[in-house]
């Protein structure tokens, strides 16, 4: 048995602080002092005392788990390019399936299940032989911001970012969603990526975050 991140639970390091993301509580932490000693001689494979790693597995960080001891930070290459510069044309059968996986992304938020509906995602990503093609990721995801401003939903990054990678999913195509954050003010963001391009919000929003949690 070793310790590894709670389901729902991302970190990154940025300007010299530890953060972590619960979606399970909709919370960031800051880990400072003997907790974030702990966290790292844990990390490092350094002897810790129970007393520490009980403390972390009660904050809700980390969790005993069959395998190794594994606590990675979250890593993904944020791409330069986006879509604001691609056309696409209105499409109803695309508005009908954003108007539904918006109304299913609400749902997940207000319900507080969204560590849950993650997991699931993931591991439907894992399993499935799903279509990365660059062309059909661009497509869809361009329609989809065609035809986004007919559905009487306020946009936020993490409502469209969670609609659009159901509605990828649904045909077969898999895309990244990443989490981000920055201090100093701090903010939060959430966005949708192929390898190559952000497929919702711009490049140059994305990259003023650094990746706390990836899924697919």
């Amino acid at each position: 048995m070793g310790w590894q991140l709670a389901e729902g639970v991302g970190f990154c390091e940025v300007d010299d602080e530890l953060v972590f993301l619960d979606l399970r509580r909709d919370k960031y932490i800051a880990l400072r002092g003997g907790d974030r000693t702990a966290f790292e001689r844990l990390r490092a494979g350094t002897p810790t005392s129970s007393d520490d790693m009980t403390g972390l597995a009660h904050a809700g960080l980390i969790e005993r788990r069959d395998g190794a001891t594994v606590l990675q930070p979250a890593t993904v290459p944020v791409p330069v390019a986006d879509l604001t510069a691609a056309e696409a044309r209105f499409s109803p059968a695309m508005a009908c399936s954003a108007a539904i996986a918006l109304r299913r992304a609400g749902r997940a938020i207000r319900r507080q299940n969204m560590a849950a509906a993650l997991a699931a995602s993931a591991l439907r990503k894992e399993r499935a032989a799903l279509n990365t093609s660059e062309a059909a990721l661009a497509s869809a995801a361009s329609r989809y911001a065609a035809c986004r401003w007919a559905i009487p939903v306020e946009p936020r990054c993490l409502i469209d970012a969670l609609a659009l990678d159901d509605i990828l999913l649904r045909r077969g195509l898999a895309a990244t969603l990443v989490f981000g954050v920055r201090l100093n003010p701090f903010a939060a963001h959430c966005w949708l990526q192929s390898s190559r391009a952000i497929l919702t919000g711009t490049a140059a929003e994305a990259r003023n975050f650094t990746p706390i949690m990836v899924v697919g």
